[in-house]
């Protein structure tokens, strides 16, 4: 586990630096049943954690996701001052849909979602899907506030895959296909309704830029070529999904922006509401159909998609807490606005 990341998680299982966080966050004192509620989860989740480290494979991503549960659970409580345990909603905040027919083909990739009440939805809105990043750097120095998913919206497993430039390799190795995505130099808001984005040059995959930004969509639009950085300009109402790359070529805890396909052009999720997603995903595979994810560790049909499980596990294990503490340490929305 981020040894820092839980250090800083570890301020939520203290009755007094909870009652201190939400009298400085909210301006009120914490009831004895707000800080015991914040505290019990984010205790059950650092042991979710501890434990599904420890675990095999075979059971590894339903612990994990017991604890990406846990934890956003917490966050959930200590954004929201007038919620509680008791008004939350004791289910998923996402269904499955028809998965036995997916897997009777070892079609992952078709593995469907549908938005419904519940934990995901109920983290959408605590958090307005507020998109916290670090571009180039170990400490948050941009956000993008996106419009909360509607309930009922359905997406694929590979739909979410590919808003996740971090999978980029596993997706190519599992599926052939290049994912596309660009690394994001600038971006800018400019005076004549248009947006402006810096990239780097897409180096093995030229059509990246015409595939997240599809002309049928947007119309014509200017692109400047001036190596090795591209500018694009392209009107206000459509935007790339912003990604965070978690793993930076450099290292050393820094992290950078990449720009993907929104999910089917109107579904934007912000880092905590993928990596929940993708829990969810993994975490329903292993509990529900143990045969089938047990067999793709051992070398069954279909297993070209295993090593993106794996990556997928160790991003979550990795990363998750370390985004549930951007949520806890930046300012509350409405601070740094203007």
């Amino acid at each position: 586990m981020l040894s820092r990341a839980w250090d800083k998680l570890l301020e939520f299982e203290s009755r007094d630096l909870i009652e201190r966080y939400i009298l400085e966050r909210h301006g009120r004192k914490g009831s004895a049943r707000q800080v015991l509620e914040i505290s019990s989860n984010f205790i059950q989740g650092r042991e979710y954690f501890r434990n599904a480290q420890n675990a095999a494979i075979t059971v590894k991503p339903l612990l994990q996701y017991y604890g990406v549960t846990a934890l956003t659970r917490g966050l959930i409580l200590a954004s929201s001052p007038k919620v509680s345990e008791a008004s939350m909603k004791p289910s998923h905040g996402l269904d499955t849909v028809n998965w036995q027919h997916n897997l009777s083909t070892k079609d992952f990739g078709g593995l469907t979602v549908t938005i419904k009440k519940g934990t995901f939805y109920e983290l959408m809105q605590a958090t307005s899907n507020r998109a916290y990043f670090k571009h180039n750097t170990s400490a948050i120095d941009w956000h993008v506030d996106y419009s909360v998913p509607s309930e009922g919206i359905n997406f694929t497993f590979s739909e979410l895959v590919q808003t996740m430039p971090d999978l980029a390799e596993e997706f190519e190795t599992w599926t052939k296909v290049k994912m596309d995505h660009l690394v994001l130099s600038g971006f800018n808001h400019l005076e004549d309704s248009q947006y402006e984005y810096l990239f780097n040059k897409p180096k093995d995959n030229p059509n990246a830029i015409k595939n997240i930004f599809p002309e049928r969509i947007l119309g014509p639009y200017k692109i400047e070529d001036d190596q090795p950085l591209i500018t694009l300009k392209t009107k206000d109402f459509y935007l790339g999904h912003f990604s965070q790359k978690f793993f930076h070529p450099l290292n050393a805890g820094l992290r950078r922006i990449d720009v993907t396909k929104p999910i089917k052009n109107v579904v934007y999720l912000s880092p905590v509401g993928q990596l929940y997603v993708m829990a969810f995903f993994l975490g329903m595979l292993s509990r529900y159909f143990p045969s089938v994810w047990i067999g793709l560790g051992r070398t069954e049909k279909g297993d070209a998609i295993f090593p993106l499980f794996s990556k997928s596990i160790d991003l979550i294990d990795n990363y998750f807490p370390s985004v549930i503490c951007d949520y806890l340490t930046a300012p509350p929305k409405g601070v740094t606005d203007q």
